[in-house]
């Protein structure tokens, strides 16, 4: 993962995960990970963090019960008095 085209590389891999470069600059970065292993490697683990990430967190929303039972929880204000 070393000289410029790896630094290149790993820079704009957020970018490129998020299909946010142009087709010139994903088709170079695309080019080098499949000469560099090391990058391809790093891409890989980002790409797996991301599909796990996604798998957990893509759930469904909470049923509409148990979201008002938690806002009426966490809005419930307590007030403690002191004795003089």
């Amino acid at each position: 993962m070393s000289g410029p085209d790896c630094r290149t590389a790993l820079a704009k891999l957020y970018q490129f995960l998020d299909h946010e470069l142009a087709d010139a600059d994903a088709d170079t970065i695309r080019a080098h990970l499949d000469a560099c292993e090391p990058c391809l490697e790093e891409f890989g683990v980002e790409e797996h963090i991301r599909a796990l990430v996604k798998r957990c967190c893509g759930a469904p929303r909470a049923p509409e019960t148990l979201r008002v039972r938690i806002t009426q929880v966490t809005t419930t204000t307590v007030i403690v008095r002191k004795a003089d």
